[in-house]
């Protein structure tokens, strides 16, 4: 049966502000040997899978430096310390990136997009009706085209690998999984 490791020591080597890296000594259950471990604290974030009337996806494109390239993304961000929910953090993003809003917000689904070494969690939201009602009011460090692609284009466009950052995948097979959308290609 798998344990918990123990934790022996925990400090923070590096704060960056929002990304914290935390060394930690832990010993294994299973063999009790004391391991050295680094792990990073991260903030949560939101995406959200926004859909107009006209059954269009409200979509991002921005340079993203992990991979120096230009990603097909859902619009998101962190979870501020000031919002109180997850879903405030999700209304907030989708009307700064794209000045889409729509009056109701679903919970799709959650998950730890790398839990062997970050903290924070992924929120998927879904926003039915969509509508623009202002224009974009993005950060100093965002550079961002919006982006309408028919829902019906999805999947070809996830084949051609046109949408590949891993979280925007995970929301959209959350949504279709709610939907009972079963996609053959």
């Amino acid at each position: 049966m798998i344990r918990d490791w123990e934790v022996l020591n925990r400090e923070v080597v590096n704060d960056f502000g929002i990304v914290k890296i935390h060394k930690k000594q832990a010993r294994s259950p299973r063999t009790g040997d004391v391991s050295d471990i680094l792990a990073i604290d991260f903030p949560d974030w939101v995406l959200v899978l926004a859909i107009t009337p006209q059954a269009e996806v409200v979509m991002v494109r921005q340079y993203r430096h992990g991979i120096e390239q230009i990603c097909l993304e859902l619009p998101g961000g962190l979870v501020d310390a000031d919002d109180s929910a997850p879903q405030v953090a999700a209304r907030r993003e989708l009307l700064e990136e794209t000045g889409y809003q729509s009056s109701e917000l679903i919970q799709l689904g959650e998950c730890f997009p790398q839990p062997a070494v970050l903290s924070n969690r992924c929120f998927f939201f879904f926003a039915e009706g969509a509508e623009k009602i202002q224009e974009p009011e993005m950060d100093a460090g965002e550079d961002i085209e919006i982006l309408m692609v028919p829902m019906r284009e999805v999947p070809s466009k996830i084949k051609k690998k046109e949408i590949n950052h891993g979280m925007v995948l995970l929301a959209f097979h959350t949504y279709w999984m709610k939907q009972g959308v079963v996609l053959n290609e």
